[in-house]
């Protein structure tokens, strides 16, 4: 697949507005001022923006009442989370909180919302003291609890001169965090061993990351990326299965798998959320393997193999995606990634390596009608990193901006299957800058 690059000139230009941007946006030294002096505000929109795309990046956040409208900016605007790499930002449904996971760091902010850029954070949970790592990932399942979880995966080696390979040693960490409190109590478990089933480990499959929890019941089902082992290369390959990491809850006992080989790939995602519930309470469950991607069910404790929705079949090329979002009704809005056109360099990855990606797209998922629509956006679209779109009032809220220039909110109606949406407000950025979600 041929690379193309950007532009060096507009690169630079977008550079000095970056620079501009950052340096005028808010610093948090008088919060402890402002804040408590105003109410707390619910039922705003929260615009979450990031810049940079490698292990040096911040995140900032505002509030903005409607977004059919004017402008959102951050230069000059914006609570700066804290945040060592790009913070995973969540809210409570009614907006009126936020809670940020410092990433690679382990902390977790609690602050309230009081309008506009101010915010006042209220405490901070350091979830790697009782977890005992540091490189955490943390989901808000619902106003009560979040669930902080990490997973190690370590060859295993035996035999003569200890080279033959036995398996992958699977070690998970979970923390059930109360929202209200602010800590697990005694609902956390740093050391839980992973075995599955059968001869699945023996055959070099393993899993190496978990994200994207949800509660079922008395369960917890959490998207899994899952590889198989080839001993002649001593890597991982591809996989030819599907997993998800299940326990008890909230005793986090009984952990184990559920399987299947009807879809391959991963389960996990990136930061924006793989699975919901529909309205007769299944999961639905995106599945992607960096060509094939598909929405598949888990029923009643295990994959309905009966039941696959496939978004790249639909659309007619390979597509990859890192999760999807529910707007109720049987319609699901997916960004994802054009697998069958030429890749750019976006920005730099965690190690500061050039990274590169196809241009990204949105459809507008009918799991009613097995039916799917490729939406208008415009071109030059990065989302690997977008976190969160909420829907209101009927309608289907997301930032959308190609990579170092000007974009729009764009809003489409749930319930039409219209390409086009409506151009909300505008919003801008700067080179290796970008939104990361709508809260």
């Amino acid at each position: 697949m041929k690379i193309k690059f950007r532009n060096l000139k507009s690169t630079l230009l977008s550079g000095a507005f970056a620079i501009a941007l950052l340096s005028s946006c808010s610093n948090n030294d008088n919060e402890g001022d402002i804040a408590p002096t105003l109410p707390e505000v619910k039922k705003d929109f929260q615009l979450a923006f990031a810049s940079g795309s490698g292990s040096i990046s911040g995140t900032y956040l505002q509030g903005i009442s409607d977004l059919s409208i004017g402008e959102a900016s951050f230069f000059g605007k914006g609570y700066s989370m804290t945040s060592s790499r790009t913070a995973r930002v969540f809210t409570s449904t009614d907006g009126s909180i936020v809670y940020s996971l410092n990433y690679t760091v382990g902390t977790i902010d609690k602050l309230t919302y009081h309008g506009g850029e101010n915010y006042k954070k209220i405490t901070t949970f350091d979830s790697s003291i009782p977890l005992g790592v540091k490189a955490v990932r943390f989901t808000k399942m619902n106003d009560k609890v979040g669930s902080v979880h990490n997973i190690v995966a370590t060859a295993m080696y035996g035999g003569t001169n200890n080279t033959e390979y036995l398996k992958h040693k699977m070690t998970v960490a979970i923390g059930i965090l109360d929202l209200e409190a602010m800590n697990f109590g005694s609902n956390f478990k740093k050391d839980i061993d992973l075995v599955l089933p059968g001869n699945l480990a023996s055959e070099g499959y393993y899993i190496s990351r978990i994200d994207c929890p949800v509660i079922s019941g008395n369960k917890l089902y959490y998207g899994a990326s899952v590889s198989k082992f080839n001993v002649a290369t001593g890597k991982a390959g591809e996989t030819d299965k599907t997993f998800t990491l299940v326990l008890d809850y909230p005793s986090l006992t009984n952990a184990t798998v559920i399987s299947t080989s009807h879809v391959k790939g991963s389960t996990n995602g990136y930061r924006t959320p793989t699975q919901h519930f529909n309205e007769a309470g299944e999961i639905m469950q995106m599945v992607s393997n960096g060509k094939e991607l598909n929405i598949v069910k888990i029923k009643d404790g295990k994959y309905d193999e009966s039941y696959v929705y496939s978004v790249s079949g639909l659309l007619g090329k390979p597509a990859s995606s890192n999760g999807w979002f529910y707007a109720g009704n049987g319609i699901g809005y997916i960004p994802y990634e054009k697998l069958d056109q030429d890749k750019i360099q976006i920005g730099v990855d965690s190690k500061g390596e050039k990274s590169y990606s196809a241009p990204w797209g949105l459809a507008r998922m009918d799991f009613k009608t097995n039916t799917i629509v490729d939406l208008t956006v415009p071109n030059g679209l990065w989302l690997q990193q977008y976190q969160n779109s909420v829907v209101r009032d009927g309608k289907f809220y997301i930032a959308l901006t190609p990579v170092g220039v000007q974009g729009n909110i764009y809003i489409y109606d749930v319930n039409s299957a219209n390409a086009d949406g409506t151009v909300g407000a505008k919003v801008f950025s700067g080179a290796d800058q970008y939104y990361i979600g709508i809260f």
